[in-house]
């Protein structure tokens, strides 16, 4: 039996730069710590965008709450007007310089998903479980259990391991 090199983990820079150098490469294996890396990537805009909703709604109910006593007072009630406008300015740029991170993000996760669970030993086309009505809970469930699986460390279909390396022989002269 050959005895295998474990390569050391790839650190967050690493990892997302490997992703974006393969940004729409479907072959070959990656690495636990290059998808996770790059998902932990790709969920910051969706935090932001949380709290850009969060934010939005808080201002909204407090402008609301400030409306019944400014009905008539038409200084406070254009003033109260302008901080709604200058609110929903500032939220509906936030939300669309998101969506199109969010956007310019979706084909490198799905390529380095794929590529999961290439590692795995698994088609890429198993994606596709979690776009099935009824079934993509539980397509998500068996997905992320695939995601946490260790590299596959013998060659396989899909490549060399991205992890694993069998040291050559030394040559003797």
């Amino acid at each position: 039996m050959e005895m295998t090199q474990t390569l050391p983990r790839p650190s967050f820079g690493e990892a997302v730069k490997t992703c974006f150098k393969k940004y729409a490469t479907f072959g070959g294996r990656a690495r636990r710590a290059e998808f996770w890396w790059f998902a932990l990537l790709c969920w910051i805009p969706n935090v932001c965008a949380s709290a850009l909703v969060a934010w939005k709604m808080s201002v909204r109910t407090e402008i609301e709450s400030q409306l019944t006593g400014a009905l008539s007072d038409s200084a406070a009630m254009d003033a109260l007007m302008a901080k709604a406008e200058s609110c929903d300015t500032i939220f509906y740029l936030g939300i669309a310089v998101i969506g199109i991170v969010m956007l310019a993000l979706l084909l490198p996760s799905l390529a380095v998903a794929a590529r999961r669970l290439h590692d795995t030993g698994r088609s890429g086309w198993l994606l596709l479980l979690g776009i099935i009505p009824i079934v993509n809970f539980v397509g998500a469930i068996v997905l992320f259990v695939f995601f946490l699986q260790d590299s596959k460390p013998a060659p396989n279909k899909f490549g060399l391991s991205p992890k694993y390396v069998v040291p050559q022989p030394s040559v003797q002269q």
